[in-house]
């Protein structure tokens, strides 16, 4: 009877340790083969070797979602692969450097492109007038045109 009773407990106890493992060891094994397969980088990115290093290094400090965020935006990628990238760059990878191209205009006269005139105004006025839909795109057509920034454009279109 006493052996009886001492097999059940080491049983019990073995399955315990037994479940403890697999709980632990299930999810790291899944998130791992997720992450493989859904967040690979997109094939021919290149980025600046200082934009690399920072994202590298504000993911290294535990923000990962700025990390993102910060590629997102510097990068103009979509946020899936932004995602990918850091994560790539967080396990040491490196990406080529953007070739200089003299024919290429710089990115710089690309965001100052031109001041509002009167025409741009006036289609503006009365984008802003009609209903919300419109709103938004006198809001892209500001950015367009003028190189603003989604904040300055919505107060640019406030102040009307």
């Amino acid at each position: 009877m006493i052996m009886l009773i001492l097999g059940l407990v080491v049983i019990v106890i073995l399955a315990l340790v037994m479940s403890f493992l697999v709980i632990r060891r299930g999810p790291e094994t899944t998130t791992a083969r997720t992450l493989s397969s859904s967040l690979t980088p997109p094939p021919g990115v290149r980025l600046p070797r200082e934009l690399q290093d920072e994202v590298r290094d504000v993911a290294s400090r535990g923000n990962t979602d700025q990390a993102v965020k910060s590629l997102q935006k510097r990068a103009h990628l979509p946020h899936p692969q932004a995602t990918a990238i850091v994560y790539a760059l967080q396990v040491g990878q490196v990406f080529p450097e953007p070739e200089p191209d003299s024919t290429a205009p710089s990115s710089a006269p690309a965001r100052r492109r031109g001041a509002v005139d009167a025409e741009l105004l006036a289609t503006l006025r009365r984008l802003v007038s009609q209903d919300r839909l419109r709103r938004t795109a006198a809001i892209r057509l500001l950015r367009e045109r003028t190189g603003m920034n989604g904040r300055d454009a919505r107060r640019f279109l406030d102040a009307l």
